[in-house]
């Protein structure tokens, strides 16, 4: 992996600023939470289980048809370019960095894009990757706009991989309720 962020302890002996003045804004973790209600301690002891109500949870909070929980989207960024042979794959750019990374670490294609070359693009692509909201620069790109470009991609069988990991404050942009539909991947995060 790419390195992101983090240190503190390092940043902190570096520049002689005590580790409890940093606050580490690569992580998306504020160092204060809001009340949280009595936990039980089991959650905190147990990894999910295939019948533990987790999936029917995430379907019904982001409004999907089907959820595949995963350890984590890192993960799931990782493993996608393992799914498909020799592939070019476009990405909106700039963005998170491990997309590309993990694309171009098995072997594809990988070319970065500006929004609006999209469209000139997508008949060369077997693999649109999009960020959504963008990190990290916030920028939004509509849903209806998203959901063409993957009507384009599944016509031939390309994919459209639309990371929403901080899509929680903007739900009513995500695509999640139409991840059914073919050539789509959303990524979700519980992190962020």
């Amino acid at each position: 992996m790419l390195e992101h962020g983090g240190r503190l302890r390092a940043a902190a002996q570096r520049y002689g600023i005590p580790l409890s003045d940093w606050v580490d804004l690569s992580t998306g973790i504020a160092p204060y939470h809001p009340p949280l209600p009595s936990i039980s301690s089991c959650a905190w002891t147990r990894l999910p289980e295939p019948d533990d109500g987790l999936e029917e949870a995430a379907r019904q909070y982001y409004g999907a048809r089907a959820v595949l929980p995963v350890a984590g989207s890192q993960s799931a960024i990782q493993g996608l370019p393992r799914l498909r042979g020799q592939a070019r794959v476009g990405i909106v750019s700039p963005c998170y960095a491990e997309h590309a990374e993990a694309w171009r670490r098995l072997g594809h294609r990988v070319v970065e894009l500006c929004e609006a070359s999209v469209p000139r693009a997508l008949d060369q692509l077997d693999v649109l990757v999009v960020v959504n909201p963008n990190n990290p620069t916030g920028q939004m790109i509509a849903p209806q706009r998203l959901l063409e470009w993957r009507s384009d991609l599944a016509a031939y069988g390309g994919w459209l991989v639309v990371d929403e990991a901080f899509m929680d404050c903007t739900p009513e942009h995500s695509l999640a309720a139409h991840s059914h539909l073919p050539g789509l991947v959303v990524l979700r995060s519980f992190g962020k």
